[in-house]
């Protein structure tokens, strides 16, 4: 019978984690834990430097992927704010400009 039913903790898990909640998910739900996309997701196990224990190949057509891995690498990743692209940057720049026009048309 799978899980062991012995009372001793499984070395490696986390206490706090029920029984329910499961070690190794697919790929839709491994990218609903992480809150993106499934194409997001993908995105990331492409990156060099993704966690290859986060990846569990079961069978040829059976991959599975480790929750507690994949929280790790996430949260290991630095959110690096980029600057905004060119063309958004000088359409904000034009936009007080194109509201003084507006108004102006409108009360003529």
């Amino acid at each position: 019978m799978w899980p062991p039913s012995s009372s001793k903790p499984v070395a490696g898990r986390d206490s706090a984690r029920g029984p329910s909640e499961p070690i190794l998910v697919d790929a839709p739900s491994a990218a609903a834990a992480l809150s993106i996309s499934e194409r997001a997701f993908h995105s990331l196990r492409k990156r060099p430097d993704f966690p290859k224990h986060a990846t569990v190949v079961l069978g040829p057509r059976c991959v599975r992927f480790r929750l507690d891995a994949l929280w790790a690498f996430t949260s290991s990743l630095v959110a690096i704010p980029q600057s905004e692209p060119r063309q958004l940057q000088q359409c904000r720049k034009a936009r007080p400009e194109n509201r003084l026009r507006a108004k102006t048309s409108s009360d003529n």
